[in-house]
């Protein structure tokens, strides 16, 4: 059995996950997905040896998504997971390319021997980390020498950086050079869990544990049992979520809710952080526990921006567009000299995921080649770039001081983001899923930032009022 191979699960079903994820670890580099939409978006990214793919996946079914990841690969090996043992649909999955077909609930030797078998005929591909994250200049070489020091420790590591530099890839090196390589590795975005039930989808719930809680659910930190935990944006953790964060981490122990206290959960975990703000910061306003900041930040990574990695636009460029040109099976996409010009004289405030973006956008309206006008207008017309209004005389002069750059950058990059997004549907005439794809993004990201436009949109348009 390969021990480098990777797997990808696409299941709805949090306790499947769970069990293939306990199952998997030891041997296998394991990520999962939700849905099929972000499936197929974890697939193009990872490019995983393997995928379990669920059959019965709302929205997008199991099928769908395999003739999706067979359009984009025809390499792609899949096996379907199935409850309802259909035989008809089982010569549909075998038709569409799939490389079997296994009936829940899973024998967990016949998982593991058929994984074994179907990844043994097929020549490994060992795409390293390295391979995923673009960049050749100073800055991003010393970054990794630090994930070459610290990785192989059990030191909490914290990553910083802004918006858009790949906290999230970053947490992914430092667990693939650790110890812990071959245990799963659990990303968890704090900035996505709602207030209410942070603290359930984090730690789990008995039965009974409030109103709807027919069963016990296990909570997402238990996946990383033996392996690594991201807590991403760990700044907007709730309050009432970090003094069970802070246990963990100081007793790699845990209580689900409505638990009592015999009932301990323990875990075996290295614990990595990111934040795209400084944290000391949330600590001086009361928003993060000053204990459970020392106890994360055992060392601080700083993720360089893409204004300060001299040489790599261009290799990043190419890279997206080759990406553009994989996924939807066209000849390749050039970009005129005029274009990059342009992009070395943008200051990028949303980094690399903009800069994603862009491309993306643009290849979509160019076709073959890449002209000017096929990009943003903030991007045709440099100093046009969207920056925050700032007071400029009096007291509202020096109150508006203590907002950071990094904060003004972040809002900067936020607006850029937007203008990219609307102006490639209104030439477009895309729907969101397809728009998603073009972009290259999570369709539950997409749907989320285009609720945000068009929240913000309509507080531009209420009027004010006075008592």
């Amino acid at each position: 059995m390969d021990q480098t191979a990777s797997v990808l699960i696409i299941d709805d079903d949090p306790e499947i996950q769970r069990t293939l994820v306990s199952a998997l670890s030891p041997a296998f580099s394991v990520r999962s997905a939700m849905s099929g939409e972000e499936g197929l978006t974890e697939y193009e990214r990872l490019q995983p040896d393997l995928v379990l793919l669920d059959l019965m996946l709302p929205q997008m079914s199991g099928l769908a998504v395999l003739r999706a990841l067979k359009a984009m690969s025809r390499d792609a090996v899949v096996i379907m997971m199935s409850a309802y043992g259909q035989i008809r649909t089982a010569v549909q999955a075998i038709q569409s390319g799939a490389a079997d077909y296994l009936e829940k609930p899973f024998d967990k030797r016949r998982l593991l021997g058929e994984i074994d078998k179907i990844l043994a005929v097929r020549a490994p591909r060992n795409v390293s980390i390295r391979e995923r994250i673009i960049g050749e200049s100073r800055a991003m070489k010393r970054v990794w020498k630090q994930v070459e020091q610290l990785g192989p420790t059990d030191i909490p590591i914290l990553l910083q950086g802004e918006t858009g530099t790949g906290k999230e890839l970053f947490a992914q090196a430092l667990h693939e050079t650790s110890k812990r390589a071959r245990g799963p590795f659990v990303p968890i975005d704090c900035g996505t869990l709602p207030e209410q039930l942070a603290e359930s989808e984090l730690f789990g719930y008995e039965e009974g544990a409030f109103t709807g809680a027919v069963k016990k659910k296990p909570g997402k930190v238990s996946w990383a049992d033996g392996g690594t935990l991201f807590l991403d944006e760990i700044g907007v953790l709730p309050l009432s979520c970090q003094s069970k964060l802070l246990r963990l981490v100081e007793q790699q122990s845990f209580v689900p809710l409505g638990a009592r206290d015999s009932r301990i959960k323990r875990l075996e975990v290295r614990f990595i952080s990111a934040t795209n703000v400084p944290l000391r910061h949330a600590v001086e306003t009361g928003t993060v526990r000053r204990d459970l900041y020392h106890r994360l930040n055992g060392l601080t990574i700083e993720l360089p921006p893409l204004r300060d990695r001299e040489g790599d636009l261009e290799l990043l460029t190419r890279h997206f567009l080759e990406q553009y040109r994989l996924r939807h099976g066209c000849p390749e996409v050039e970009v005129c000299q005029e274009c990059l010009d342009l992009f070395h004289s943008y200051t990028w405030p949303g980094n690399v995921r903009e800069l994603q973006q862009v491309v993306a956008a643009a290849a979509a309206l160019g076709g073959y080649r890449i002209l000017p006008e096929h990009l943003p207008e903030y991007l045709r017309e440099p100093g046009s770039e969207p920056v925050p209004a700032l007071a400029t005389t009096g007291e509202a002069l020096a109150e508006s001081f203590p907002v950071s750059l990094r904060s003004i950058r972040e809002r900067a990059g936020r607006e850029a983001e937007k203008k990219a997004i609307l102006e490639l549907q209104k030439r477009t005439q895309a729907n969101r899923q397809e728009l998603a794809r073009i972009l290259g993004v999570d369709p539950k990201t997409l749907r989320s930032r285009l609720r945000e436009i068009e929240r913000e949109s309509s507080d531009h348009l209420t009027p004010e009022t006075s008592d």
